[in-house]
């Protein structure tokens, strides 16, 4: 129909101009914006990739250096715990036992010949002191050497006592004879119980120690009664004139140290290895390979890692024998691995943990294809939300065909506006920015993908965090709980038959943590006086246990030493004024210290802030506190004099010891059990029971208090009965 514009009213004329007007804008701005809507969808599919590409590239990278910073740290930590496990204690036992050959050889006046044994088959098992000679010495003319030298076997007994994986222990004299204690009788003698010559000479320990004339750590050695391979520390001992008179030393057999090494590792594929000054291994839980223990004869095969076919190990091999601490990928036997390293303290060793380096990629992987997926879905959901914006445009343009071109215009510009806010918040992010927040208004699905991308930036920084996080301190944990626990195992004495009627003892320590910051110590000083100690160390953790471990240490050194057998407070001066030197923490000791005359049944003792003890009267049948003075802790002043005192011990007499984790162990109504409790469970019990059962009745009575509350203290309790002669 056509349709004669002139004749048309006024009315109508303005409707059809405004109609067409608004068909033309309208075919204008929806081709414009048509135009526009494929380009935002370009952009922000491309943008969607890079900012995808890029988290997931930077995300990998970072977890990969978290994975490779804390295996860095592990492998320190691990050195460490070599040298306290494996060194301290031999060096802590040469080093006392050398200084106190030099004292008897440089004042032989002040020393009295001592009687000791040659090996006998019937010794076979017992822990004793045995005398060899090398053949075709003059014995008679080494009598006094001998018998200066026999000052020592108690001590070596001692030494030996609290350490189940010492080997041996030795004294060899220039001279041509040796004092050795281990439980290995039967292999000194010949078939007629007829003692065999001995030299130790051509040992490697000897040789090494008369050679450099200081104390020295051995490489492995095969025993020289062929019980297996070992390692060995050794110091030379010198006489009045500054000449070697000999040298003292204790060996390990490589079984009882390797477990250390075998402990070290990092997830599945990861072990431990240590190497000497020569590149050589020492210790290793591989039986073969580039990093097995390669044994030839009476040492390591002369040929070290530095000569090694793979290019990689031998450099990295140069740098630990220099001292070195690092990190470097290296190629094992064919295989890709991380090689972290550490120098072992006072020592020509290196400690080496390895990790496959798959291993170590494979959490940046997994993170890496998370994020791609995620990313994926993002940009499908971007697909799917422009192609319904595009569907939804082409309704509106169908619809908006009714109304002025104005609103028309409006419409398409509000469209197009949140998506280029979009693109640019996400072109943002990608180059780095994951604190950029896209704010879109409406409630449409632009504004959803917004969200989506602004909870996909959050939830990947908090990851991040998080897993770095939870790495360090899993590592943490586990490093000093490792620690905490090999020191206390190997503190603690645990043996409680002495094979004496004279008296009887038993101790218990149950720790409110992982680690405890009690301790207890029992020993013979002598043939007839027995040393006591408990103690409370102040803190927890790592520090606690070696605080612990330090001053147990100090104290049975001064006791074992101590020149008037009754000066009981200068020991506790002496243990206070080493302790309080360098103690910058603060960290403190409760201490009670006593020792029991087992002939005549007197007591001695010096608390040192310490609880005060029970003790149980067979006369009168019961227990009673112990009169103790308030002497101050041990541990933060220097120069404070203690006051010791003393107390008769009778036949049937029960001497009571316990930290307040006993007192002050809480139920849930926070009520503590107390010193009356204490005296009236103790006064409950049969007392001619065995002193374990009399220890169980307390933790019993304890148990019956506190029910389901969680343990707040250590709990260390020792009682020890006098028998007499």
């Amino acid at each position: 129909m056509k349709v004669d514009f002139e004749k048309l009213s006024i009315r109508k004329q303005i409707l059809y101009l405004v109609l067409g007007c608004s068909l033309i804008t309208m075919t204008v701005a929806g081709g414009i914006t048509l135009y526009g809507m494929f380009q935002v969808k370009s952009n922000a599919l491309q943008i969607g990739t890079e900012i995808g590409e890029s988290a997931a590239e930077n995300s990998s990278k970072a977890l990969k250096k978290v994975s490779l910073e804390n295996l860095q740290t592990l492998v320190q930590e691990r050195a460490k715990i070599t040298y306290l496990t494996v060194v301290d204690n031999m060096i802590w036992d040469i080093e006392l036992l050398s200084n106190m050959m030099n004292k008897v050889m440089q004042n032989a006046q002040d020393h009295s010949p001592k009687e000791v044994s040659e090996p006998s088959r019937e010794n076979a098992g017992k822990l004793v002191p045995q005398l060899q000679y090398k053949a075709g010495v003059d014995r008679s003319a080494l009598a006094y050497e001998v018998g200066l030298t026999a000052n020592m076997q108690n001590l070596q007994v001692e030494l030996f006592k609290h350490d189940a994986t010492l080997a041996s222990n030795y004294i060899a004299s220039v001279n041509g004879f040796n004092i050795t204690v281990d439980r290995n009788s039967e292999l000194r003698v010949d078939e007629n119980n007829i003692p065999r010559p001995n030299d130790y000479s051509p040992r490697p320990w000897y040789k090494n120690a008369i050679r450099e004339g200081k104390l020295v750590i051995s490489d492995i050695f095969n025993d020289a009664r062929g019980r297996g391979l070992a390692i060995a520390c050794s110091a030379p001992y010198f006489d009045s004139n500054g000449e070697i008179a000999g040298v003292v030393g204790e060996g390990r057999f490589l079984s009882d140290i390797v477990q250390v090494v075998n402990e070290s590792k990092m997830g599945e594929t990861g072990f431990a290895f240590i190497i000497n000054e020569k590149s050589q291994v020492i210790f290793s839980p591989k039986p073969e390979g580039s990093l097995a223990i390669d044994y030839n004869g009476d040492s390591v095969d002369e040929a070290g890692l530095i000569e090694n076919e793979s290019e990689s190990l031998a450099h990295t091999a140069k740098h630990m024998i220099a001292g070195e601490t690092g990190i470097e990928p290296v190629v094992i036997d064919g295989k890709n691995y991380y090689l972290a390293y550490a120098p072992v303290e006072k020592t020509a060793w290196s400690f080496g943990m390895v990790i496959e380096e798959s291993e170590v990629i494979i959490t940046a992987e997994s993170n890496k294809k998370i994020i791609e997926e995620s990313t994926f879905a993002l940009i499908e959901n971007l697909n799917s939300s422009i192609m319904f914006i595009i569907i939804s445009m082409f309704v509106t343009l169908a619809a908006v065909m009714f109304f002025a071109p104005f609103a028309g215009r409006k419409i398409a510009e509000a469209m197009t506006k949140q998506l280029m806010i979009l693109a640019d918040g996400v072109r943002e992010i990608a180059s780095g920015n994951l604190d950029k927040r896209i704010e879109v208004s409406g409630e449409n699905e632009v504004k959803h993908l917004a969200v989506c991308f602004n909870a996909m930036t959050e939830e990947l920084k908090k990851y991040m965090v998080n897993w770095q996080k939870e790495i360090t301190e899993r590592e943490r944990i586990s490093t000093e709980l490792n620690v905490a626990t090999n020191i206390q195992l190997s503190t603690l004495p645990h043996d409680f038959d002495f094979g004496r009627k004279d008296f009887e003892i038993y101790a218990t320590m149950h720790a409110a943590k992982e680690v405890g910051g009690d301790f207890y110590d029992f020993y013979l000083v002598d043939e007839k006086h027995l040393i006591v100690t408990i103690a409370d160390v102040s803190g927890k953790g790592v520090p606690a246990a070696l605080l612990m471990m330090k001053g147990k240490t100090i104290l049975k050194n001064l006791t074992m030493m101590m020149s008037n057998p009754d000066d009981l407070a200068s020991v506790m001066s002496l243990a206070n004024q080493q302790l309080s030197q360098g103690n910058d923490e603060m960290m403190f000791i409760t201490i009670f210290l006593a020792m029991l005359d087992l002939e005549t049944g007197k007591l001695i003792y010096v608390n040192g802030g310490h609880n005060p003890p029970m003790l149980y009267r067979h006369s009168e049948k019961k227990f009673g506190w112990l009169n103790v003075k308030k002497n101050c802790i041990v541990g933060v002043i220097e120069g404070r004099d203690f006051e010791q005192q003393e107390v008769q011990m009778e036949r049937g007499d029960i001497l009571y010891l316990y930290t307040d984790g006993v007192t002050e162990a809480i139920n849930t109504a926070e009520e503590e059990y107390g010193e009356e409790r204490l005296e009236k469970c103790l006064n409950a019990i049969n007392t001619q029971c065995d002193l374990e059962t009399l220890l169980s009745g307390v933790s019993k009575s304890l148990a019956e208090h506190v029910l389901d509350a969680e343990q707040s203290d250590d709990i260390t309790m020792v009682a020890v009965r006098f028998n007499g002669k």
